[in-house]
């Protein structure tokens, strides 16, 4: 699908009032003499070998409605935040966990936080505090914690971006000595008519004569409507001291898309006749219901243990009705129900100031009962049990840290009796060095595992469109990949931030897509084989300049993309990509715009380059602080 984003306009309305109580500040009753000024700057942003400090200032946190606000008016040079999902990742696209005083921060934790609060940020690489439960890279956002108190947070949010956006939630937090207790409710709406697709397929066919022949089939959309509701709750309850943090989450989410329809026109080459329409409606809806548990206890003798349980269990409703002028309409529903368990458990001991051992083990299982009904009939009892056992050592020096695990997993996938075993190790390494507060060194290696879902093992065979059908592979294999990544961070003063990063990444026997005859050659069959290889690498810069004593800020992030496909898909896709922001502090407002080059990629499974269009956002908001009283 491809997007069309021009133009941005939002507005923004945040309330926020509470009680807070903490130590007082008691006054010194010693007499002081009058000295000379002396300015001092402080430092802003420094590094080290474990992490790098960001000190948000008082403008950039008050032009913050919550987390990812903050994020993104920080500009910090080693992440990135996906302009359309809100994902974090570093600048070779791995994932970046997320936590708010050493606890793992929900979504709703995110858009509920107090960003008057925060004291600083810290970007992580392998921490070595064992509260992080393994995180590779982490965003730990330290905010000012109180006795007791709370306060409620109103936030509203209303886009106009190829569509209407609107977005509205209530978070309330209440800490009494160590618990804190929070609660999150939200809407979230989504209209849009302004999405949508053109797709030209070419088909080898054969005619009645049993000849083979090439179809060109192009599908063009004229209409289109996408609407969504989202109604998510939240509550979570945490106990917090300094060697034993509990936190338990209970969630609750309804989903709905109750339209997604689409139509236009379609055109067979050779022509067949004139006039020729489609049309797609995709209704759904979902309800899931989720609970999430961290336990963290430091114990006697430098060790430690933690464990993360959790649970989701989700119900989803699917209808599809497809119709055009030379086929017989497609209709098809699906009723699934899905569990995914998972456990994560960690046994830390410190040697001294420099040495740590960790030993951890995972398990866990994705469950799925799915079934057809209307042109097809099908019922699948899909399942992927996982078990791993790791071993770690850490070193931590003054100025080098290394880190290093290795362990082996096993897997079974089981699609409708059809069992699938595998039994694999996996590496990773990771070594820091930086040798003052301004540079910093890193180098990062991966041997892993690909693992694929329901979707590419189902045996089911489904109608896609007059000339295609689609089904999935009970005997694929899983896939394994080498990821190295390399990056350089400079930070000479508070005004300039550069991160220079190299990334390379391998995938091995990939699972891609495969076409065959189908139906005596009069249309074509979609499954899923093991072939070739997929290579993707990239060097970048990203930049952070301030300007005008820190009222004009900069960002800039371009980067050279090298895509590579073996096998029977032989092909080399070279994009060039640049990303672009520029924030402007003018007293109580900020303006800032957002630019964004076409994200072009290759499919790892498919032959396919995908080019969406030219991302720019514009915006402006006023600096209203968030308000205390009590």
């Amino acid at each position: 699908m491809v997007i069309d984003l021009r133009k941005f306009v939002a507005a923004h309305i945040c309330l926020c009032f509470g009680v807070f109580a903490s130590a007082e500040e008691v006054a010194d009753s010693v007499r002081t003499d009058e000295l000379k000024e002396v300015v001092v700057e402080a430092r802003m942003q420094e590094t080290s070998p474990t992490f790098t400090t960001y000190t948000p200032s008082a403008k950039q946190k008050t032009a913050s409605q919550n987390a990812l606000d903050l994020l993104r008016q920080l500009a910090i040079p080693q992440i990135q935040i996906n302009p359309i999902d809100n994902a974090v990742t570093d600048n070779a696209g791995g994932e970046v966990a997320i936590f708010i005083n050493y606890l793992p921060a929900s979504k709703e934790e995110m858009e509920g936080l107090r960003t008057a609060d925060v004291r600083r940020v810290e970007y992580l690489e392998f921490p070595t505090d064992p509260r992080f439960r393994g995180a590779k890279r982490a965003v730990n956002i330290v905010v000012q914690e109180y006795a007791y108190g709370g306060y409620t947070k109103l936030s509203a949010n209303e886009n106009f971006l190829v569509g209407l956006s609107s977005r509205a939630n209530i978070f309330s937090k209440f800490s009494y000595k160590r618990m804190t207790y929070d609660i999150f409710v939200a809407s979230n709406n989504w209209n849009n008519h302004h999405a949508g697709s053109d797709i030209e397929s070419m088909y080898t066919l054969k005619n009645e004569a049993g000849a083979d022949y090439t179809l060109s089939r192009n599908e063009t959309t004229d209409k289109i409507h996408f609407r969504q509701n989202q109604y998510p709750v939240t509550f979570r309850a945490t106990y917090n001291t300094e060697k034993i943090q509990i936190r338990n989450t209970l969630g609750f989410s309804h989903s709905a898309y109750p339209i997604q329809s689409q139509s236009g026109s379609l055109e067979y080459l050779p022509a067949q006749a004139d006039n020729y329409t489609f049309s797609r409606h995709i209704p759904s809806r979902s309800n899931s219901l989720n609970y999430s548990g961290t336990f963290f206890f430091a114990l006697p003798h430098d060790f430690s243990i933690n464990a993360t349980p959790q649970i989701l269990y989700t119900h989803n409703n699917n209808s599809l009705t497809y119709a055009a002028s030379l086929a017989e309409p497609i209709v098809r529903n699906a009723r699934e129900n899905a569990w995914h368990y998972r456990v994560d458990a960690y046994i830390n001991k410190r040697f001294g100031q420099s040495h740590t051992l960790m030993l951890g083990v995972n398990g866990g299982d994705i469950v799925n009962r799915l079934r057809y009904s209307g042109s097809a009939v099908y019922s699948d009892r899909f399942h992927n049990a996982f078990a791993a056992g790791l071993l770690c050592y850490q070193l931590k020096t003054q100025k080098f840290n290394l880190y290093t695990d290795a362990g082996f997993c096993w897997e079974q996938s089981d699609i409708n009796g059809i069992k699938n075993t595998d039994t694999y190790p996996f590496v990773h390494i990771n070594l820091n060095y930086s040798p003052n507060s301004k540079n910093a060194l890193s180098a990062y290696f991966q041997y892993a595992n690909n693992t694929p879902g329901i979707n590419q093992k189902a045996s089911d065979v489904l109608r896609d469109n007059e000339f295609m059908y689609l089904t999935g592979n009970p005997l694929l294999d899983n896939s394994r990949h080498v990821t190295f990544n390399l990056s350089y961070t400079w930070l000479p003063s508070n005004k300039l931030g550069l991160s220079a990063y190299g990334n390379f990444f391998e995938m091995i026997d990939r699972q891609i897509t495969a076409y065959e005859p189908y139906d005596n050659g009069r249309a074509l069959l979609r499954t899923y084989i093991n072939n070739g290889n997929y290579i993707q690498s990239e060097i970048g810069l990203a930049a952070n300049i301030k300007l005008l004593d820190g009222n004009l800020q900069f960002y800039v992030n371009p980067k050279q993309c090298f895509n590579r496909s073996t096998g029977m898909y032989d092909k080399t896709y070279n994009p060039f990509q640049v990303t672009a922001q520029a924030t402007y502090y003018l007293k109580q407002f900020y303006f800032q715009a957002y630019y964004q080059t076409p994200q072009k990629m290759m499919f790892s499974n498919a032959p396919i380059t995908y080019r969406p269009a030219i991302f720019t956002l514009l915006g402006q908001d006023g600096l209203t602080p968030t308000g205390m009283c009590g």
